[in-house]
């Protein structure tokens, strides 16, 4: 692989990772018009990994939160404060509803998502998937309604178990290729009443165990398959990821909270039309070009 594959792949995996347009969809479509090569699994590994530290940078605040919210539940038991402890620490029932959420999403991805992935691989299906994107994002704009409901910015203990369960299995089923995990998790936090800075942030907290676990995974099969690449090309592609997926981040939250996520559906509703299109009228329109 050469540097300006690498750096791209990362590029493409940075932004389109976050933003809510799909990077698995992004990537087919990269690998269908530039004929670059799927590459090797450690590589894509590390696309992952450098999104993940963006993620766990970015979100340190809650992350950190999260993270000592046992000990800190731990001492106030301790103390005598009883279950009071637990139940009224923002940072417990954080990690509790991350955790709830990441079942249905790991029951999902590990008995659906070989499936899903063999059957989302053609243009056109992917074309059709940026469509449903389309029409997910565009939910939110009268989504956004409910803002001024009794749940606006009510942080983590505002968010019930039903609701974690909810976007746990719309972050299963967004392993289709041409659907934003992104896009569809903080859509279906929206949907269930989640105010818009809580579903930004709870959306991408969620993402952590997905991430680190269906990496686990690929580390069980062939981590050599795919197209070779060096140390350098994958540290370049990393960092790149690492880079472009904090400038995601900074967008699509300041979009969010502003409530204009359905602007990104105008993009994918365009390219969805466009690989469409392609795919039914493709060989004429190249005959029409060298004509």
């Amino acid at each position: 692989m050469e540097y300006w594959e690498a750096a791209l792949f990362g590029l493409i995996q940075g932004l389109t990772e976050f933003l809510p347009v799909s990077s698995s969809g992004h990537l087919r479509v990269v690998e269908h018009f530039a004929g670059l090569h799927e590459p090797q699994t450690g590589f894509d590994i590390a696309l992952h990994m450098g999104t993940l530290v963006a993620v766990l940078i970015f979100f340190w605040r809650d992350v950190l939160d999260l993270a000592l919210a046992p000990l800190r539940a731990a001492r106030g038991l301790a103390a005598g404060e009883g279950l009071r402890a637990v139940t009224e620490d923002s940072g417990m029932r954080g990690l509790g509803l991350v955790l709830l959420a990441a079942i249905p999403t790991g029951i999902i991805g590990y008995t659906l998502g070989p499936w899903l992935e063999t059957r989302s691989t053609s243009l056109l299906f992917v074309g059709c998937a940026f469509l449903a994107n389309s029409v997910i994002l565009f939910s939110t704009r009268w989504l956004n309604l409910n803002a001024g409901g009794p749940r606006l910015n009510t942080g983590f203990l505002g968010l019930r178990w039903g609701d974690a369960l909810a976007v746990g299995i719309v972050q299963g089923l967004a392993v289709t290729r041409g659907i934003s995990r992104s896009g569809s998790t903080i859509t279906a936090a929206l949907l269930v009443g989640v105010d818009r800075d809580t579903a930004g942030r709870f959306s991408f907290l969620v993402s952590l165990p997905a991430v680190s676990g269906a990496a686990m995974l690929s580390l069980t099969g062939d981590i050599g398959s795919g197209a070779a690449v060096g140390f350098l090309e994958t540290l370049l592609g990393a960092s790149v990821a690492f880079a472009a997926g904090i400038v995601a981040l900074f967008w699509l939250m300041r979009m969010v909270r502003a409530g204009c996520l359905h602007r990104f559906g105008w993009y994918t509703l365009f390219l969805g039309l466009g690989l469409v299109l392609w795919h039914y009228q493709g060989d004429a329109l190249l005959a029409a070009l060298r004509g």
